[in-house]
């Protein structure tokens, strides 16, 4: 285990203060607390320890946003507590990168559970606080791949979260072109040689795009390659990407084979990405005939309309009606912008930030962050 870190508490309530170094007093697994009425002196003190800290900061008498995100500069293990608890409240708090939400008044079991987990490296890396998100449709030419390397990008921004772009499209993947990337490592060649190294050395095999949190994992170079992974393989390569990142996007294949399958039974969430119009709705029903046949949870699997225009014929009742299915989102049609972020190799937002196109990646990113989070929220009413 590495060094122990110090506890720092950003609290204004001197008695709040006083009440949460009691609790953790004693607790071994710390090296020691520092308590700051002062933000701007804890921010000092933040700086100096860096990630070797878990700050647990209180937002209830204080403007958070920009402070939060400063804090996030120079740690990750951070604990937000507030007075006031609403949904609203903690879903910002955990969006905004919180390991953790504690309502106050703080209960001392709860305080030292969460301690305890930071402090031994488990809980920002534990299985089920990461997520994998798929991108999939039974026909090709929907636009997926593109829907996969923004929305990675757009979750990374929003979030603040390592995010691994994985490109699970075996034979005929092109993320790694869409980017413009020329990767040392492939996706075949980390299951084979990666797998169980540690952190530090399994996410050197990955590409990060631009010096940002987003990491991408090309498909196999060669054919061959990829006809030797298996379904087994997808379960290690997923068990291994979960202990690194707190979001992974899948680009698949449209294939219905023994691997897609795997992947969508692996997936916490499913975006099944269609067009309006009469064939690609008619596959859509299929799949989401399979989907029902393999008893997914009825909030696993969401509908995505590429490629929308106000005026269609097809409107959007129409294709909800036909697949018994709400539509989740819509992102507009805006073909130049595709065209030209593909051409130039990068993300959408960096080819037009305030496109129609751009504004709905992002805020399809802060919606699947949003609700995931929301499922975590019930645990701290009272």
């Amino acid at each position: 285990m590495q060094n122990k870190p110090v506890v720092i508490v950003l609290d204004k309530n001197e008695n709040s203060r006083n009440i949460i170094s009691s609790y953790l007093e004693d607790l071994d697994l710390i090296e020691g607390i520092q308590l700051f009425e002062d933000y701007s002196k804890g921010l000092e003190f933040v700086k100096q320890v860096k990630d070797n800290a878990i700050v647990i900061l209180d937002i209830t008498e204080v403007n958070s946003d920009e402070f939060i995100e400063e804090i996030r500069l120079h740690i990750s293990k951070l604990i937000i507590t507030s007075a006031d608890y609403s949904t609203n409240t903690i879903v910002k708090a955990l969006r905004m990168g919180a390991k953790e939400f504690l309502p106050k008044p703080v209960i001392k079991n709860e305080l030292v559970r969460v301690i305890e987990a930071i402090a031994q490296i488990e809980y920002s890396e534990i299985s089920s606080q990461s997520k994998i998100i798929s991108v999939y449709s039974n026909k090709g030419g929907i636009g997926k791949t593109s829907i996969a390397i923004n929305l990675a990008k757009e979750l990374e921004k929003v979030t603040k979260c390592k995010v691994a772009l994985v490109d699970l499209n075996l034979q005929l993947g092109d993320v790694s072109t869409f980017l413009n990337l020329n990767p040392t490592f492939d996706v075949s060649y980390v299951i084979k040689n990666f797998i169980n190294k540690d952190e530090d050395i399994f996410i050197k095999a990955f590409e990060r795009y631009k010096d940002s949190s987003l990491y991408i994992l090309s498909d196999p170079t060669y054919i061959e390659q990829a006809e030797s992974i298996s379904p087994q393989d997808i379960i290690k390569l997923f068990e291994a990407l979960k202990k690194v990142f707190s979001y992974i996007v899948i680009d698949m294949s449209s294939n219905i084979d023994e691997n897609s399958l795997k992947i969508l039974d692996l997936s916490d969430l499913v975006l099944f990405t269609t067009i309006v119009n009469i064939p690609a709705i008619r596959n859509a029903q299929r799949c989401l005939t399979l989907f029902k046949s393999r008893h997914y949870p009825k909030d696993k699997v969401k509908v995505i309309v590429n490629r929308y225009m106000d005026g269609d014929e097809i409107k959007i009742e129409d294709v909800e009606n036909t697949l018994d299915e709400k539509i989740y989102w819509k992102i507009p049609n805006n073909y130049f912008t595709i065209m030209e972020a593909i051409n130039r190799g990068v993300c959408v937002s960096e080819v037009n930030l305030n496109s129609n196109i751009g504004n709905s990646f992002r805020d399809l990113a802060i919606k699947i962050s949003d609700d995931i989070i929301e499922k975590t929220v019930m645990q701290y009413r009272v």
